[in-house]
């Protein structure tokens, strides 16, 4: 399974999911996308204006223009939000990981990487239905718990476009915390 290098005191600090990775990194993973985003909507735009100017047809290029602007826009959401870290209300940081740990005992998920500050929680790839693999990153902050859903494409290249699915991910393990948490204490 993948793992990324997490720079936790900066997540922690800015409720946004940091990685340790060097600028050219970044720059490949980043840019790799945006100039493919930018040659798409080039090559739909460019025939879409030549239709118009040659007075064509131009049906088909504006519906394919509208399509890749859709495409782009919702590529952008998906990249702004897929490392923002939702926060939960937690008890304290051993009654947290004690919840922690059931949940993912209950679903079948394997912990990956265990310790105070951090819990990565692989998904198994029958809830996913990805090649490449999804985790949940969990940061702990005081008595809060700070939650994110990474799905990954080649190799260790996180994949901003499965953020729905990632977010539908964090919400049932947000539900089955908050669930937890309040069924520990009516018990006590």
């Amino acid at each position: 399974m993948n793992i990324l290098k997490i720079n936790i005191q900066k997540s922690l600090n800015s409720e946004r999911l940091y990685f340790d990775k060097s600028f050219v990194e970044s720059l490949w993973e980043n840019g790799l996308i945006i100039a493919n985003l930018m040659f798409f909507l080039y090559v739909t735009g460019r025939d879409f204006y030549q239709n118009i100017e040659k007075s064509k047809p131009f049906g088909w290029t504006l519906f394919f223009f509208i399509l890749v602007i859709v495409i782009i826009s919702l590529g952008i959401i998906s990249f702004l939000n897929s490392k923002k870290l939702e926060k939960i209300e937690g008890i304290t940081q051993s009654e947290n990981t004690k919840i922690l740990k059931k949940i993912v005992n209950r679903n079948g998920w394997k912990l990956f990487e265990e310790n105070k500050n951090l819990n990565i929680i692989n998904i198994s790839f029958l809830d996913t239905q990805t090649d490449y693999g999804k985790q949940i990153i969990v940061l702990y902050k005081n008595n809060h718990v700070l939650i994110n859903c990474t799905s990954f494409a080649f190799g260790k290249t996180p994949n901003p476009y499965n953020w729905f699915s990632n977010k539908k991910m964090v919400e049932k393990f947000k539900t089955e915390f908050i669930e937890n948490k309040n069924a520990l204490q009516q018990h006590i």
